[in-house]
């Protein structure tokens, strides 16, 4: 045990999905060995901690996210013996290890649920949300509510052989835990505590604000929500109540760090959720800003790109909470697609839209998050089937549009750009056979066919490599404190091609600049910036010092970073 410390504001969070990343003994998938292997270009990278998607034993019905046994290590990834190795090895290179807490939901296939539906009197029964049904005008039975699960279809499942149904916010191989039974909540506080005294660091909690839901259940009758019953189990009553006994009864007796997943909650809770004299977490993320190019935050409704919204999103939480809390920067995770294949970016403009991004993202307020593969610019996966998008999303939407008599071949096409299979294809090492991944078996998800262009070693020997210039730029933000701690002050929100903020802190500032289009942008330098004070401290296309002017033409996806010198 240890007294909690600050170490994750000044960290690099490199996130591993362990399926994808590295197959060391060749059956096909990821595994602990093949992490232990890379750990060195993790850490070469810049990055200070790993966050490992999940883990743990789990019938791969959402791919790890449904877990049957939360203190076990599912057998592909290896054993016990080698996440401890995996621990040792972080921590002797300096990288903090979190893991992925999935504290909603449980596999169909936990001890639990089988306990629950095997004995109606099972002190079990009460670990899940079961309900009877209720009948409709013609006398059927139909589900307690009309909610809809986040994976499409009801959020109630039947009980074969019963009128009753349980509860699922997700596929309905994932039941919802009842934490309103306290005796849910110790199981959950000593999963943590099993955790953190193996040396784990930190956690990212999935979907953490829906664990409250609103008593009694009532149909959600408001006709314009497109998922039904999101008011009854977001940011539900007791959230705060339930984080507070969370970190009072495990993660505040040790040196830890939380960042939430979830459904966007609003201002307030938001604010009670990070706000660092509440003892709930410390960070939450935001991902406002990639629905920028797609319709209320559903990836698979693509719209044209807006770059004030991306702005908004991106900015906004850097204002609002600097001072009370802490922030997040995230471009990619294992639910979005690659960012060099968003944001109407196409494919000549990766190496500059790659290093872009990274700039206008990661030199803002908050800990970056940098997802495997991010660093060396890997595109979308060009699909040539359904079969090849093993995502149980995919699938349920594509089964979602067929009965809406959506035509298959729109559906695919619809689903090829957004899907989150395209972050889940194998890391792309080398040019070698199934990118290096592993030595030939065929790997669970198909490989991205560019992968004899774009894999590690390509972009090393290139002289534009982006895995390089995400190195001088993540060493250039630990060595100044204004790029951690500083104010944000955001410049020219409503323009359409350029990006423009800066950090303050103390007598320090930077100045950053972008052109977020593919053609080119006029800039004019905010007037309380001096041109002779200015020198370029960073840039991904090779602007010098002598090209400071007080209106710069900017070549598409051009990233500068000025420095005041006074």
């Amino acid at each position: 045990m240890a007294a909690k410390t600050n170490w994750y504001k000044e960290a690099v969070v490199y996130q591993i999905y362990p399926l994808s990343f590295m197959d060391s003994n060749n059956d096909g998938m990821g595994d602990i060995c093949g992490i232990i292997s890379k750990l060195d270009y993790i850490k070469e990278l810049g990055a200070t901690a790993i966050w490992f998607s999940p883990l743990y034993a789990s019938p791969w019905k959402d791919y790890g996210y449904d877990i049957s046994d939360y203190k076990a290590i599912h057998p592909a990834f290896g054993t016990m013996e080698d996440f401890d190795e995996l621990i040792r090895e972080c921590h002797a290179r300096g990288l903090r290890v979190m893991m992925d807490a999935v504290f909603n939901h449980t596999s169909n296939e936990h001890a639990w649920f089988k306990a629950a539906l095997a004995d109606k009197t099972s002190p079990y029964r009460d670990y899940y949300i079961i309900r009877k049904g209720k009948k409709d005008k013609e006398g059927k039975l139909i589900p307690p509510t009309n909610w809809t699960s986040s994976f499409t279809g009801p959020a109630w499942e039947r009980i074969e052989g019963t009128d009753e149904y349980y509860l699922h916010l997700f596929a309905p191989e994932q039941p919802d835990l009842n934490w309103e039974n306290p005796k849910v909540r110790e199981e959950m506080a000593g999963i943590l505590r099993f955790w953190l005294e193996k040396g784990v660091d930190g956690f990212r909690f999935d979907v953490f604000n829906m664990i409250s839901k609103v008593y009694p259940f009532k149909d959600d009758k408001n006709p314009l929500h497109f998922q039904k019953g999101v008011q009854y189990y977001v940011d539900g009553p007791r959230m705060h109540e339930f984080l507070k006994e969370l970190n009072d009864k495990a993660l505040s007796l040790y040196d830890t760090y939380t960042v939430g997943e979830s459904y966007t909650p609003d201002e307030e809770h938001a604010y009670r959720y990070i706000n660092e004299e509440s003892g709930e977490l410390d960070t939450i993320f935001h991902f406002e800003h990639l629905a920028a190019d797609n319709i209320f935050g559903l990836k698979m409704i693509p719209k044209p790109f807006n770059l004030r919204q991306f702005k908004r999103g991106l900015i906004d939480t850097q204002l609002r909470y600097h001072g009370s809390g802490w922030n997040t920067l995230v471009l990619e995770n294992h639910d979005q697609a690659r960012c060099v294949s968003r944001f109407g970016i196409k494919k000549k403009y990766r190496y500059e839209a790659a290093t872009f991004l990274a700039m206008i993202t990661y030199l803002g307020w908050g800990t970056p998050f940098i997802y495997q593969g991010q660093e060396i610019g890997m595109t979308n996966t060009d699909f040539k089937s359904r079969g090849e998008m093993k995502d149980p999303v995919t699938h349920f939407i594509f089964d979602l549009a067929k009965g809406l008599h959506v035509p298959d071949s729109v559906s695919f096409r619809m689903m090829k750009g957004a899907a989150r299979d395209n972050a889940r294809t194998p890391m792309q090492w080398d040019a070698s056979v199934n990118a290096g991944f592993n030595k030939g078996a065929e790997p669970w998800q198909c490989v991205n066919p560019d992968y004899k262009k774009i894999n590690v070693s390509a972009d090393l020997a290139s002289d534009k490599s982006i895995y390089r210039f995400y190195q001088k730029l993540l060493a250039l933000r630990k060595s100044e404190d204004t790029l951690i701690y500083g104010n944000t002050i955001e410049y020219y929100p409503d323009d359409r091609q350029v990006i423009t903020y800066s950090r303050c802190y103390g007598d320090k500032r930077f100045l950053i600049v972008g052109n977020f289009s593919g053609v080119r942008a006029d800039f004019i330098m905010p007037s309380d910036f001096e041109l002779d004070e200015l020198s370029i401290r960073m840039t991904n296309l090779g602007r010098s010092d002598a090209e400071i002017a007080e209106v710069l033409h900017l070549e598409p996806y051009e990233a500068i970073l000025f420095e005041e010198n006074r």
